[in-house]
């Protein structure tokens, strides 16, 4: 399976008289504002109003708040956003303040072509003939790279009052390695190793258990760690001949 990489096209807006921002946020607004006021391409499209306010849980990357970030739309690179990442319906979301007003847009998934939030870097990406979906870069070298596609499920479930209301599971990943241009999918130590040159296992497995790494729960520091091993010790059997 192909990994291929876009460059995003077009944006959204919105405009919704809300609660005014906690303290805490007026920086965010701020520095979004001074991002946007010399090129208000990105505002424009869709509006945006949170619908889960009832909900047990949230959609969102790690936390219900917004967070600085960073954003390619149209092929142009844009610091200091008030972004989020909604997992469930893979949609990245932008806030600024303008006049005491939070105003919120949708930059919908076809028109990023990537964005940097809370720590992490995502591309967006598609299976060969699937629907594209962003990526979380974990480590990125010419022979192998490794990437996690995050999410979360939603169920309704009744409150206290027999009322249906939604309910949001922790977040979730699936871990995926891009080795000589296909990508698969790992699910454990076994199944990594299993993906790799029959030359390379001995030493692969070798780090794994020197450094008691555990592929699906390890760090991403851990993980990059590892991926940049792997990708010395296929250097290395290619020139043995151990292809």
């Amino acid at each position: 399976i192909l990994l291929i990489l876009f460059t995003g096209r077009a944006g959204c807006l919105a405009q919704e008289k809300q609660p005014e921002a906690p303290e805490a946020f007026q920086q965010v607004f701020s520095a979004t504002q001074e991002a946007l006021k010399h090129d208000p391409l990105i505002q424009n499209g869709v509006y945006y109003s949170y619908p889960y306010y009832n909900a047990l849980g949230h959609p969102f990357l790690d936390t219900k708040e917004f967070g600085t970030g960073s954003v390619e739309f149209r092929g142009k690179h844009y610091d200091g956003l008030s972004i989020n990442y909604d997992l469930f319906n893979q949609h990245i979301i932008l806030s600024w303040e303008s006049e005491g007003i939070l105003q919120m847009s949708l930059l919908e998934p076809q028109f990023v072509s990537g964005f940097q939030l809370k720590g992490k870097q995502f591309i967006k990406a598609e299976y060969q003939a699937g629907e594209p979906e962003f990526f979380q870069l974990i480590s990125e070298t010419p022979r192998v790279s490794c990437y996690y596609s995050w999410y979360k499920e939603r169920r309704e479930v009744r409150d206290s009052g027999n009322r249906s209301i939604y309910s949001f599971s922790d977040q979730k990943n699936r871990r995926f390695l891009l080795l000589d241009g296909e990508l698969y999918r790992y699910k454990s130590n076994k199944s990594i190793l299993k993906l790799f040159p029959e030359a390379a296992r001995d030493q692969l497995r070798f780090y794994i258990q020197e450094n008691q790494l555990q592929v699906m729960e390890g760090s991403d520091q851990d993980m990059e760690s590892f991926i940049v091993y792997c990708s010395g010790v296929l250097d290395q059997t290619t020139k043995q001949g151990g292809e």
